[in-house]
């Protein structure tokens, strides 16, 4: 009779156990890149900017803060300290040391991830094509993280909404804005090697085409854009036109937007009609 009441509630707990995992479905975002995790010959990488082509995963809360990851389509779990490298992959049939990772909670939504056999955060960029590898001693830039929760194989926003402040803090070159007539171009290459612009998760953004430091607050949910109480900047004069029309098309993005768009690793401005006033890429 003992047994099969502990059977019975081994089985519960199992079942409990796999219903929890399902309602955490997730995609993992590399916050410096804008890119989603995926595999690459059973390695997982941060290369795709597609959630169909994204690896899902089930989180497994373990003790703690800390967690495994099981492959949805596979059913094998993660595993870090995959060859010489320390490389993250698929495959592994446990939960063991390689397979468990500290959750580290860092500004808003960002996370990183530590593994705990080895004490290394979790990088991406280890290698070539933005492989993910245990490997690192610091939490910033690389090795930094965001869940994106998975509903019926979308990420939660879902296809009609954009992203918050909390999506899209870090920092970005500037690779087009919009000129008086309206006409998008690209910087060229003397301008847009010192095009910066930055955002923080308070809402204040900075920026530079190479000429005066720019800054305006911001609010943003769901993709909607409003600027709050100005664009403000310092008052050098800028080197030639090309660096000044680029300069005016700045502020004119950071006052006239409405929306902005994220597709990977860019992120557009939009006006109210729909038109792009300035592009962005991660760095």
């Amino acid at each position: 009779m003992k047994i099969l009441t502990r059977s019975i509630l081994a089985l519960g707990f199992l079942l409990l156990a796999q219903t929890a995992a399902k309602a955490e479905e997730i995609f993992l975002q590399s916050v410096q890149s804008g890119l989603y995790v995926t595999e690459i010959n059973g390695t997982l990488a941060a290369a795709t900017d597609r959630l169909d082509r994204a690896l899902r995963l089930d989180t497994v809360r373990l003790e703690g803060s800390r967690i495994a990851f099981r492959d949805v389509r596979s059913g094998s779990f993660v595993r870090a300290g995959v060859g010489q490298g320390r490389f993250l992959a698929t495959g592994s049939p446990h939960i063991s040391g390689w397979e468990t990772f500290d959750v580290i909670r860092l500004a808003g939504r960002t996370l990183a991830l530590r593994s705990v056999e080895n004490g290394k955060f979790v990088r991406v960029g280890a290698g070539q094509r933005a492989l993910l590898a245990a490997v690192s001693d610091r939490a910033a830039g690389r090795e930094t993280f965001r869940f994106v929760e998975a509903r019926g194989g979308q990420q939660h926003a879902g296809r009609g909404e954009g992203p918050d402040l909390g999506d899209i803090a870090g920092h970005y070159r500037i690779t087009h804005i919009a000129m008086d007539d309206g006409v998008l171009v690209e910087l060229g290459q003397r301008i847009a090697g010192r095009a910066r612009l930055e955002f923080d998760e308070s809402g204040v953004v900075r920026a530079s085409i190479g000429c005066n430091a720019i800054s305006t607050n911001i609010s943003l949910r769901n993709g909607r854009y409003r600027q709050d109480g100005g664009v403000t900047g310092t008052r050098m004069a800028c080197i030639g036109k090309g660096q000044a029309e680029a300069e005016a098309g700045l502020i004119r993005a950071l006052e006239a937007s409405r929306r902005i768009v994220r597709d990977g690793s860019t992120i557009t401005f939009k006006a109210a009609n729909g038109a792009e006033l300035m592009k962005i890429r991660s760095r």
